[in-house]
């Protein structure tokens, strides 16, 4: 069973759409900011800015989505399967590797020569993108390139599922599929503690992960089945109505939801749900937020949050941050980071990222599959 053909795999909106989950993530990391007292106030800004880690799963089941949407008729025999795996590295390797080098480099006068050995197996475990399946290392070298891992496994695995789609059908085969990752995982790291604990496979690794990318290909599998035409609303207001009871878990738990079994269960399982519903929404009905989201800016937005998402936390804020509260209180500091950060991903998106791209393309991909780089 094939999924419908459809006809482009670029959307517009859905590019401006990872310019809002990169800057969630960014808010997500500035939840503690000074400037938030301990009024009631304060504690339910801090408490619904904890909750904007959802800007990776936004980014997950985008990514099941539009890959489905690209890939999902193709058949994978032995070149194209190549040929796919080429595309995948070209838009991740270049701006992550440069990223990596030069955060080691500045890391090695301190921690490279008070520590070489761990220096030199956080450096091997970043440049080979393991880094996200064990907890002593996932947040080392540039920390929230953990999500980079479990995207590498998405990639890797999607031939797969778009075959037991064709198969078995995706109603009948994903949710084995998804449950066996999740167990899988838990004996994994039950036979080995030293890669972490339950909980972190659950909300760090593919094994627990796995549900968002399959729930954003679901919804573009059977997306030209669906009737109504209020999916962009209905999308919206699930993922707030999920955000609230996320922010509830944060309020009886005291920590952020995906740190409590209900929190993963909440982000991994109904968020998607929602998520997907919106994305659907966004690809095909017109309405005033798929316009702002496709605006010109929020392309140009979009096409720069992979640099913008690995430039947020690392050597450039670390740098800035210290020089900016010299100057300015803890608020106005974290704005005129955020526009530098902007700034930098627009340029490293422009001079580096976009050229490598098509460079690596032109060069080693065939002249049907050298896409423009805009493209998922």
């Amino acid at each position: 069973m094939k999924p419908p053909a459809t006809p482009t795999t670029y959307y517009p909106a859905l590019t401006g759409l990872r310019a809002v989950a990169a800057f969630a993530v960014f808010a997500f990391h500035h939840r503690h900011l000074p400037g938030l007292d301990s009024s009631a106030l304060g504690n339910a800004l801090r408490a619904g800015l904890s909750e904007l880690h959802i800007g990776v799963s936004i980014f997950f089941t985008l990514s099941g989505f539009l890959l489905t949407k690209r890939y999902a008729g193709r058949r994978f025999d032995g070149a194209e399967w190549r040929r796919y795996l080429l595309h995948r590295a070209a838009r991740i390797w270049p701006v992550y590797l440069l990223l990596v080098l030069v955060t080691f480099a500045a890391s090695y006068p301190v921690e490279g020569r008070a520590h070489p050995g761990r220096w030199l197996g956080e450096l091997v475990a970043s440049l080979t993108l393991l880094k996200g399946l064990a907890e002593k290392y996932y947040l080392t070298g540039i920390a929230q390139a953990w999500s980079l891992t479990v995207e590498e496994g998405f990639y890797l695995l999607a031939p797969l599922v778009f075959w037991l789609g064709w198969r078995y059908r995706p109603e009948r085969a994903w949710p084995l599929l998804a449950a066996g990752a999740a167990l899988l995982g838990l004996a994994c790291y039950a036979a080995v503690p030293a890669l972490g604990s339950p909980l972190f496979m659950l909300k760090a690794t593919i094994f627990g992960r796995l549900t968002e990318f399959l729930l954003g290909a679901a919804f573009a599998w059977y997306g030209s089945r669906l009737r109504g035409d209020w999916a962009t609303v209905g999308g919206a207001l699930g993922m707030l109505l999920i955000l609230l009871l996320l922010i509830a878990v944060h309020y009886f738990t005291h920590r952020v939801s995906l740190d409590s079994y209900p929190g993963v269960l909440l982000n991994n399982w109904l968020l998607p749900l929602a998520t997907g519903w919106l994305l659907h929404g966004l690809a095909t009905e017109p309405s005033w937020l798929a316009q702002l989201l496709g605006s010109p800016l929020g392309q140009r937005l979009g096409r720069a949050s992979y640099c913008f998402y690995l430039l947020h936390l690392g050597v450039l804020p670390d740098t800035l941050t210290p020089w900016l509260k010299g100057w300015l209180s803890a608020g106005p500091a974290v704005v005129v980071s955020l526009v530098v950060l902007v700034l930098a991903a627009l340029a490293l998106h422009h001079y580096v990222e976009q050229p490598a791209h098509r460079w690596l393309l032109a060069r080693l991909a065939p002249p049907r599959l050298a896409l423009p780089p805009t493209t998922p």
